[in-house]
């Protein structure tokens, strides 16, 4: 037996449970274990030397992994088979993907930010490497040759005379699972320039997609346990509100209706009840008076966030960049933008099913649900209910669409909470209008940008002033008071990505203020990157038109040598963009963008539109985006990624925009209407692939090319310069 070191609360024979695994095989541990405080996301990179995630081959020579990123339509689960299957010379189909519970894993990082490829690729390639190193080891020994003389076969190697030792042949009876130390060093196949990929970079079905159309439970709302009820709360109508009175109606005395929940303490009030329906007519009984109502309006906030009143009060305290500016001489433009609060609007619902049971002499929960921090919602409802981290197990759910918007606890919690309240298996699933009500939004925002440019149509000086309201610095990351001194000391990196331009200038000044708004407010899609490129691509499109020039030539002409991949990416989308010819005429319009996100993902986009002058109904024809990420690992899925952020961003030019009156007043779809398939435009997308640079995130960074470049495009059609969006604001 080969003994290595586990990692941390790891037991071999747990990890191989984790695996779904009784029987015999050869694994190897992967990436990282971790002891945070309690209650704050689960932000720790990986770590090579410990373990929580496995990839083993069964004594029949099959391949299992447990993924190490929560899986959300973006594809990451694919990603990370893919790498796994290029390393071990087999095909990806032929991986079984599970996902792990918080019992089957000491730790994952929380999925955002588009980290989930950049963070686990290399461990993973390394860990599967070294595991495929390990089988030639073993392979050598039994044909008692040296392991240089071995080959890559499909699911094996090959002797000199030509003789094929598979993997099951190789693995026998062993039950062993060791530690990254104990196997040999490996050439990793997935980061190797030179290598002719197998896997990587090629098309495949996504992780649980049949399973999907096969109606297999994936989602937290397709899970039934034995006696299961039914749930749900009131929601808050603004952060912080608490409860002063409720008016329960005849809820108590509905049949079918197991409890009310009336729990001050913890300021919950809700109905349990035997079915959906019966529920549901129980919450319309319920009318609760807060001591914080939510009455705010549109013009409130946007006096909160009024970008030219806090640079006459001097109110921005962040200052990103300090050129020093000359202000004697008039600006070339000077021009403000305001973006609107954006809800997530994700189709599925929050759910989470919760069940108490018994387990070796002590009272345990199990949760099942989607969520981008499976770990978090583990220290939450521990400290909720006094337990012990090993006696709250949460199940990693596939999740119908995040976008930033299902990383906390509420709930999970809510679950928890009627469950033990009625010693039953309870599922809550929000309504649609809890969805709204209760959304992280993303914030709103007012930007004021100067520019001058000097007689060779160069930058010279560029002044970017941002107000916005909170996007990282929420509950998410501490509680009150904690969150106020945080605030105080920092500006909020979330409101600030993008903020800076990549345009050349000899002088720049970039400022931020931030402000906490009467409603929750977090991570959406791109954080702040969307709003701010959206200010600054528009500036740069509309300097072009007042100087005569070409906008992509002007763009050209200011992006420096360092940014020689945005520059390639826009060269190429407008390359693809001329495959069609463009009339200039009334009505007719094509913009351009481009943008780096978190300094390492480079996207220029195109966008064709039609504007009818006499409805001013708007077509958006076609959609052109060039992206250049590094190592493209699943092209497939970064397509997907390119296509669902031009729909939000169509979104976004043609409705998308939080309703504000006397408070949050979206309740469905109706009041917040998304794009349908009549929206939908021609897609052309170009990936490049770059073999030798590691790869950077995809499913944030398209959005924040798209966005402007639609508005650029309505510009381009009807000399309209849009400084708020959607068109209809």
């Amino acid at each position: 037996m080969i003994k290595g070191r586990i990692a941390p609360r790891l037991t071999r024979r747990g990890a191989l449970k984790a695996l779904g695994l009784t029987g015999a095989g050869l694994a190897v541990a992967y990436v990282f274990g971790r002891d945070l405080v309690p209650i704050l996301p689960s932000l720790d990179p990986p770590d090579f030397n410990d373990g929580t995630a496995w990839i083993k081959v069964g004594p029949d020579g099959k391949v299992s992994m447990l993924c190490p990123i929560h899986e959300m339509g973006q594809g990451s689960s694919l990603g990370m088979a893919q790498i796994v299957a290029e390393e071990l010379n087999i095909i990806v189909e032929d991986i079984q993907v599970s996902f792990p519970s918080t019992n089957d894993a000491p730790g994952l990082r929380f999925t955002t930010g588009s980290l989930g490829i950049v963070e686990h690729a290399r461990p993973m390639a390394e860990a599967a490497a070294r595991l495929r190193e390990e089988l030639r080891r073993r392979a050598a020994n039994q044909a008692n040759v040296d392991t240089v003389l071995l080959t890559d076969e499909p699911g094996g190697f090959s002797t000199p005379d030509n003789k094929v030792i598979p993997y099951e042949q190789i693995v026998g009876d062993s039950d062993l699972i060791l530690a990254a130390g104990a196997l040999p060093p490996a050439q990793v196949y997935t980061f190797d320039a030179d290598r002719e990929h197998q896997q990587i970079g090629q098309s495949a079905w996504p992780i649980q997609s049949s399973d999907i159309v096969k109606g297999m439970p994936v989602f937290a709302a397709d899970i039934m346990r034995t006696g299961l009820v039914f749930g749900r709360a009131v929601q808050a109508p603004s952060p912080n509100a608490q409860i002063r009175s409720v008016n329960f109606g005849d809820a108590h005395r509905m049949e079918g209706v197991l409890k009310v929940i009336d729990d001050r303490s913890r300021n919950l009030v809700g109905v349990i009840a035997e079915t959906p329906g019966i529920l549901n007519q129980a919450m319309q009984e319920l009318s609760v008076t807060w001591d914080k109502p939510g009455v705010f309006s549109s013009e409130s906030i946007a006096k909160m966030l009024d970008i030219d009143t806090a640079l006459a009060n001097d109110d921005l305290e962040h200052v990103l960049e300090d050129g020093a500016l000359d202000n004697t001489e008039p600006w070339t433009l000077d021009t403000r933008f305001d973006q609107p609060p954006l809800h997530h609007a994700a189709q599925e619902l929050r759910c989470a099913v919760a069940e108490f049971s018994e387990r070796e002499g002590r009272e345990v929960v199990d949760v099942w649900t989607g969520s981008q921090d499976t770990f978090v919602n583990q220290r939450k409802a521990a400290a909720e209910l006094g337990f012990s981290l090993d006696r709250v197990t949460i199940h990693n759910m596939r999740i119908g669409g995040g976008f930033g918007g299902r990383v906390l606890y509420d709930v999970v919690r809510e679950a928890v909470l009627f469950a033990k309240a009625v010693g039953r298996p309870v599922k809550v699933e929000w309504s649609r209008r809890d969805e709204f009500l209760a959304d992280r939004m993303r914030p709103p925002s007012s930007h004021r940008i100067r520019a001058r440019v000097d007689a060779g149509g160069q930058i010279t000086d560029w002044w970017h002033a941002c107000k916005s309201g909170y996007v990282l610095l929420t509950e998410m990351v501490a509680p009150e008071p904690t969150l106020s001194v945080a605030r105080f000391f920092l500006h909020d990196r979330g409101s600030a990505r993008g903020l800076t331009s990549p345009y050349l200038a000899a002088r720049m000044r970039v400022e931020l203020g931030e402000v906490a708004l009467p409603f929750h407010v977090g991570e959406w899609r791109s954080l702040g990157a969307a709003p701010n490129i959206f200010a600054i691509e528009s500036a740069i499109d509309e300097l072009a038109r007042k100087l005569e020039l070409d906008p992509v030539e002007f763009r050209l002409k200011n992006l420096g040598d360092e940014h020689a991949r945005l520059r390639h990416c826009l060269q190429r989308a407008r390359e693809l963009a001329d495959r069609v010819l463009h009339v200039a005429e009334n009505g007719l319009g094509r913009g351009y963008a481009c943008g780096i996100y978190d300094e390492n993902t480079y996207v220029a986009a195109a966008f064709d539109v039609q504007v009818e002058s006499a409805t001013h109904t708007i077509q958006v024809d076609r959609c052109v985006t060039v992206l250049d990420a590094g190592l493209a690992i699943s092209p497939d899925q970064i397509k997907a990624q390119i296509e669902g952020c031009a729909m939000m961003s169509i979104g976004q030019l043609l409705s998308e925009a939080a309703p504000i009156n006397a408070g949050l007043s979206a309740h469905s779809f109706i009041d917040y209407p998304t794009p349908v398939m009549k929206h939908v435009p021609d897609f052309e997308h170009e990936v490049i692939n770059h073999k030798d640079i590691a790869p950077a995130g995809i499913g944030q960074a398209p959005i924040i090319a798209q966005v402007a470049a639609l508005a650029n495009a309505y510009r381009d059609a009807t000399g309209k310069r849009l400084r708020t969006l959607p068109v209809g604001e």
